[in-house]
């Protein structure tokens, strides 16, 4: 979705309403160019993709499916994309239609100019044809759009003779191998956010209650972006992970679904729990919470969950395992503060592939998953609209999301700041965070020797992309250029179990939070696999990229000071994962 395609449709409580196919998204240069473009650029640059796909909103008033500035004047001729662009299905339709851009004749000209390939709809069936019998597309604009196509399907071998690749069956797919893959991913990516005096990994041998509205989301998941029917016609849920090694297993909803408040199950439900060894709290959300065409409402845990989860924990025999499925950071500062909730482990929306929580769940493997988001409390949705694209900190031109007047009288809102790069306040759960079932610890095999480091190499590639007319320095190309600094961390698992373990580098740059600089910054990581006792050596840097900040007008600078380079994160410093600083200047 390029870019900036970040809401569905919401109505706040003032009566202010947007969806996808009418918004504007606002933003800042600055804030386009260092989050919400930098992603695809990387794509582009580094992943060389052949396809991109432009999103229903505008941007800064110009729809993306019409924006010559976003797909060719950036895409193609400073990043060097080399493949097709397709509009989201219907895309190009709203550019008349709900964002009263321009009438079909001149919006088939601006589509066509900005560089869409595809129609994913029938706009352009019914329109094109007028518009080039009218003389606002010719023959010429049509063969550069099907030359772009075709040259992927050249490339794909689409016109050759059947392949090494076509030798393959579908039946493959579901094949015993690929399937243990899928289920490897969601042991790989779980995160243990909580684990107190060893609440987990469970023992094989205890009988185990499954309480909550997700203990049997599976099969309501599937068919979302996928095949209506899975490998085997199997649905397997967090019961069956549970039961995987033979545990007696029972389980109950405890409330209907997951945003139901009727707890006319919560007695039974606590009843279940007092009778088993262990209980596996399964909350959170699914797709009813938030999807393609509809925003979460909330970021608060529904009260029909706050009271079963409160319940069942107070009567189980120890404390309680949780299971949070979730797409969306709810505030979980309850269950962070709860005694009795032992464990949470943060799943996503794993749908079928939860039954490969089993082998962390019961210590075959050992978790080492990290947190890809930041968890807010709920007060920060009061605070900022979703309407409000900003990244960094500062007044909102939107009202504040509690206001339930009119949009006229209600107070403006305040941004917080977005992401673990800019949120000033105190996250509940920080971007990076996830335990192990074993201990860590780092040392510095070598940090760098020269100090303080000359910047110039860096200003003399921005100069020369300023010189050519680049707005977009090829990182590609600045990051080739040798590094300035590297580190080598010899990272030892000082616990009785092999365990996989991700390495975190982040930066503090200088004048951190201050005039749009972010707080930190993610600049590299290195997933290994440590046996007991054992040391790996992890070689991490950051690249020459990083030692640039862009200006308001998204203009990229050598930024120069004291940067702190940190490997692990602090919250967990004292908590035996590991934790290296290192200081350094660059002029």
């Amino acid at each position: 979705h390029y870019v900036a395609n970040s809401m569905e449709a919401t109505r706040e409580a003032d009566g202010e309403y947007w969806n996808r196919h009418n918004f504007n998204a606002n933003i800042s240069q600055q804030d386009l160019v260092d989050s919400y473009m930098l992603p695809f650029q990387i794509c582009v640059e580094q992943g060389r993709v052949s396809g991109l796909m432009c999103s229903y909103n505008a941007v800064n008033n110009v729809p993306s499916c019409a924006n010559k500035w976003l797909l060719d004047d950036v895409a193609r001729k400073e990043w060097g994309f080399d493949g097709y662009i397709t509009s989201d299905c219907g895309a190009e339709s709203d550019v008349v239609k709900n964002h009263g851009y321009a009438d079909a004749n001149h919006a088939v000209q601006d589509i066509f100019g900005a560089g869409t390939d595809v129609d994913c709809g029938h706009f352009m069936s019914n329109a094109a044809t007028a518009a080039l019998s009218g003389g606002f597309i010719t023959e010429a604009d049509i063969d550069v759009r099907m030359q772009n196509l075709f040259r992927v399907r050249l490339r794909l071998g689409h016109f050759d003779p059947p392949g090494p690749l076509q030798a393959f069956p579908l039946s493959d797919v579901c094949s015993k191998e690929h399937v243990a893959l899928a289920m490897d991913g969601l042991a790989q990516s779980a995160a243990l956010i909580k684990n107190l005096d060893a609440t987990v990994p469970l023992s094989k041998s205890n009988s185990i209650a499954v309480i909550g509205p997700n203990a049997n989301l599976s099969k309501s998941m599937v068919s979302y972006y996928g095949p209506q029917t899975p490998c085997d016609a199997n649905y397997p849920t967090l019961v069956d992970a549970a039961g995987k090694f033979g545990s007696r297993v029972t389980s109950a909803l405890g409330v209907p679904s997951i945003n139901s408040n009727d707890t006319s199950g919560v007695a039974a439900a606590v009843a279940l729990a007092k009778a088993a060894d262990k209980v596996i709290l399964a909350v959170g959300t699914d797709l009813s919470w938030a999807h393609e065409g509809h925003d979460s409402e909330t970021i608060l845990i529904p009260d029909g969950q706050k009271a079963l989860i409160s319940a069942v924990a107070a009567a189980a025999k120890s404390p309680v395992t949780v299971v949070f499925f979730c797409a969306n950071p709810l505030d979980l500062t309850d269950l962070m503060s709860n005694p009795k909730i032992g464990a949470i482990f943060y799943v996503g929306q794993p749908s079928l592939t939860i039954y490969g929580l089993a082998e962390v769940l019961f210590g075959d493997t050992s978790p080492a998953g990290r947190m890809q988001t930041t968890v807010y409390p709920a007060s920060y949705a009061d605070e900022i609209s979703i309407f409000d694209f900003g990244m960094r900190p500062g007044a909102s031109p939107f009202a504040r999301p509690d206001c339930t007047s009119n949009t006229s009288s209600c107070p403006k809102g305040t941004n917080p700041g977005r992401t673990h790069r800019f949120f000033t306040g105190a996250a509940v759960v920080p971007y990076g965070l996830g335990l192990s079932y074993t201990t860590f610890s780092y040392q510095f095999a070598s940090v760098p020797t020269t100090t303080p480091i000359s910047l110039d190499q860096v200003r003399g590639f921005l100069a020369a992309s300023t010189r050519n007319g680049k707005m977009f320095p090829s990182r590609n190309r600045l990051d080739e250029l040798a590094p300035l600094v590297q580190y080598e961390v010899n990272v030892t698992n000082t616990g009785n179990m092999d365990s996989d373990h991700v390495v975190l580098g982040m930066m503090v740059p200088p004048g951190a939070g201050v005039n749009g600089v972010p707080l930190q910054q993610l600049f590299g990581f290195e997933r290994v696999h440590i046996k007991a006792g054992q040391t790996v050596t992890v070689y991490i840097y950051p690249r020459l990229s990083e030692f640039t900040q862009p200006a308001v007008d998204g203009t990229r600078v050598a930024h120069t000071g004291e940067y702190t380079f940190r490997f692990g994160i602090p919250e967990t410093k004292d908590r035996n994962m590991g934790y290296l600083e290192h200081t350094v200047t660059a002029f």
